[in-house]
This record gives C-alpha cells, structure tokens and sequence, in this order.
C-alpha cells in the first residue's frame, strides 16, 4: 500500500509541475493573458496546436479530462468509503456489516451528499464558488494529512511495522511545515491589504 500511494503521489507531482512549466512557458512565449473560466484551457490548447499540431491540442485536452475525471471518481470513491467506514466504528458495527462497505447504505448516502450540493451551486450561475472552496479544502487537506499521519503511525498502538520510518517523519513534517508556514504568510499578506 505504501508503494501505491508513493507512485500515486509522485505520479500526481509530476503532472501539476509538468503543467504549470508547460502552461507558464507557452502563454509566455505566445504573449497570451488567460481568459476567465474554461476559455483559458483552450487557449492553453490552441497555443498547444499552434506549435506542435492539432493532435496535441486534442492530446491535451483529453489528458485533462482523463486526469480531471478520474481526481472526481477517486474523491467520490475514497471520501465516501472512508465516511462508511468512520461511521461504521463509530456506531460500534461489525467490520463485515454490509453499510459500512462499498454499495452500502452509508457509502451511497455519501455519495449523494457530494454529488447534490455541487449541483445546486451551478444553478445560482456562480461556479466559481464552489472551484474555490474546492482549491481551499485541498489546500487545508495536505496538512491536515500529513500531521494526522505523523500522529497516527508514530503511536505505540501502532504495529511497529506500519510505524513510520525517519524518511516518511521527515517527508510529512516538512510538508506539514511548508503548509503552515505558506499559509501563515498569504493570511499576513490579505489582512496587510486589509489594514
């Protein structure tokens, strides 16, 4: 498990990074600002096309749908599993009670509450709402994550085979630093504005 979730990870650093050099690269060059909204996509695409063809505007655009497709799936997937499951333990249920699993009550309950509210916000035509509390959420998640981790797996109630090692301590409490420090200093600069 630790395996997948490092290639997952590293696998997910290296598409954002690739982006944002592409993204920052190109429009630079091509001297373009982005436009508001999914147009700034497609003229990322179009510059894309421009350059190497329109097979690469149609490779591009696909590849971010297959990435963008499969980030919502595995929230959906993940998020509502791990609530069965919490609330699950937390109403004392056997490990092999049916609504704790996948297609169990709790996971479709789950999964309706992450789908129907979304909706609901794209019809007061105001989108971007909700693609900025995502971007906060996520923000607040890899933290939490990582400080959760380091707490957890470094207990004494934790086989010492699944404890953490030196390496991931390391790994987790820098990310966890970086996080607060980045955030401690964009929250200094909104209230200088502020002020």
């Amino acid at each position: 498990m630790r395996i997948d979730n490092s290639v997952a990870y590293v696998m997910s650093g290296i598409f954002v990074l690739s982006m944002l050099v592409v993204g920052a690269e190109l429009l630079y060059s091509a001297d373009i600002a982005l436009a508001d909204g999914e147009g700034g996509l497609v003229q990322l695409a179009d510059v894309l096309g421009e350059r190497y063809g329109a097979f690469m505007t149609w490779f591009f655009l696909l590849g971010f749908f297959a990435t963008s497709f499969s980030s919502i799936l595995g929230v959906w997937n993940g998020v509502s599993l791990m609530f069965a499951d919490f609330l699950g333990t937390v109403r004392g249920l056997d490990v092999e009670d049916p609504r704790r699993r996948l297609g169990g009550s709790y996971y479709r309950a789950f999964i309706v509450w992450l789908t129907i509210p979304p909706i609901g916000l794209l019809f007061l035509d105001q989108p971007i709402g909700l693609i900025i509390a995502y971007g906060v959420l996520g923000a607040l998640f890899m933290p939490f994550l990582a400080i959760t981790l380091l707490v957890l797996l470094n207990t004494d109630r934790t086989p010492r085979a699944w404890r953490n090692r030196p390496l991931s301590n390391t790994v987790m409490g820098l990310s966890a630093l970086l996080f607060v420090v980045l955030g401690v200093q964009q929250l200094v600069t909104e209230i200088g504005k502020l002020l």
